[in-house]
């Protein structure tokens, strides 16, 4: 991430949709360890380290082990919801509707891959958020890991990156967490200053809650989760990103450079060429996870921003199996361009989803990770 030469990028992919795991199993991958009984197909499996003993994060061992691959770097849990009890409202074969910890009311699939469907949100109103936050309290402490000491003191000798940050904590991210993006477009409006108050209220929480954790583990790198762009762009406009995230991204980033962190990224699905000068504009270091099928074009991107860090931008959707080895190849040429000038980790753009095709997925690793070899 410094652009040093001579320095090999990872060789690591952020992960899978479960099912693509499974279908890479069918169609031939070795087994090195077998899936959790268990597992939900609308699940993901993660290219990095669970961190936490007791976390449910199901991580990946078989691709690893047949691609030589490197660990993703690992998240470190955090909570940022009022821990809320799960409450279940309806139970059915194929689905169940339940609140979760943050109060949210969503309905879940039991099978296939679809997301959960949001239908209610905790805050509606100005009323509502006041008494939301009454439900947090500021003993951060029982939001660490119950491990904590071993856990702090194994991660000092830890030989893999970790990130602190990601979903969900952002500026625009989080709100419409709570609040719906309908109802956050509107309240940005009807009632400006209540979203000024909800990012107020996260912000000062995150930086109390995470300073134990940054000065104990001294992250290498913090994700702030946004997703708030589609395949045309923005969700909002610039002047509402100055209005409504500017001020508290300067504070937090302020905030990580006097902890001495360097790597200060954005996670981002969508197209997002238009939103990096805002980025940019306010200390963002880098991103993730630059979807090309939403028309980002990473060589662009580095020779208008030649310092700014590039995690992703592999199209997937040439892993598929109407896709040839010579496709995949030109792809390849696009992400050796890349690779020759640093400041990049190259992989999916995003899990790898399971119309990916194991002959395929595996002949662009491999092809990539003889790029990384020889760029080195």
């Amino acid at each position: 991430m410094n652009f040093e030469p001579g320095i090999a990028a990872l060789k690591a992919e952020y992960g899978y949709w479960t099912t693509a795991v499974k279908r890479f199993i069918r169609e031939g991958m070795e087994v090195f360890e077998e899936l959790p009984g268990d597992i939900k197909d609308n699940g993901t499996v993660s290219g990095a380290e669970r961190i936490d003993p007791a976390s449910t994060v199901v991580i990946d061992r078989n691709m690893r082990a047949n691609l030589d691959l490197d660990t993703y770097p690992a998240k470190f849990p955090f909570d940022m919801s009022p821990r809320l009890p799960e409450r279940v409202i309806e139970d059915h074969d194929e689905y169940r509707i339940f609140t979760d910890k943050y109060g949210i009311t969503k309905k879940e699939r039991k099978t296939g891959t679809s997301t959960p469907l949001e239908i209610e949100y905790p805050v509606k109103s100005r009323n509502d958020f006041h008494a939301y936050k009454e439900y947090y309290s500021d003993d951060y402490t029982t939001r660490l890991p119950k491990n904590w000491d071993r856990l702090t003191g194994d991660l000092k000798d830890r030989e893999y990156a970790i990130r602190l940050g990601g979903f969900p904590f952002g500026f625009f991210g989080f709100p419409r967490h709570l609040i719906g993006t309908k109802d956050l477009y509107l309240l940005m409006y009807d009632d400006p200053g209540l979203i000024k108050e909800v990012n107020e209220f996260f912000l000062n929480f995150a930086m109390d809650y995470w300073d134990k954790i940054i000065t104990a583990i001294q992250p290498d790198f913090v994700l702030i989760w946004e997703d708030m762009a589609g395949k045309t762009g923005s969700l909002i406009s610039n002047e509402m990103f100055r209005e409504f995230m500017t001020p508290y991204y300067l504070r937090f980033i302020d905030y990580f450079k006097q902890y001495g962190i360097k790597n200060i990224h954005v996670d981002s699905d969508g197209y997002i060429e238009d939103l990096l000068p805002l980025w940019v504009e306010v200390g963002v270091t880098g991103m993730f996870p630059f979807e090309r099928q939403a028309g980002n074009d990473i060589l662009r991107i580095r020779k208008d921003y030649p310092k700014f860090q590039i995690l992703g931008g592999v199209d997937k959707r040439v892993f598929t199996a109407e896709h040839t080895f010579e496709e995949i190849d030109k792809e390849l040429e696009v992400i050796g361009e890349l690779l020759k000038t640093g400041g990049y980790i190259p992989h999916a753009d995003h899990h790898v989803p399971d119309d990916a095709c194991w002959k395929n997925f595996k002949y662009y690793r491999l092809r990539l990770n003889d790029l990384i070899d020889k760029t080195v």
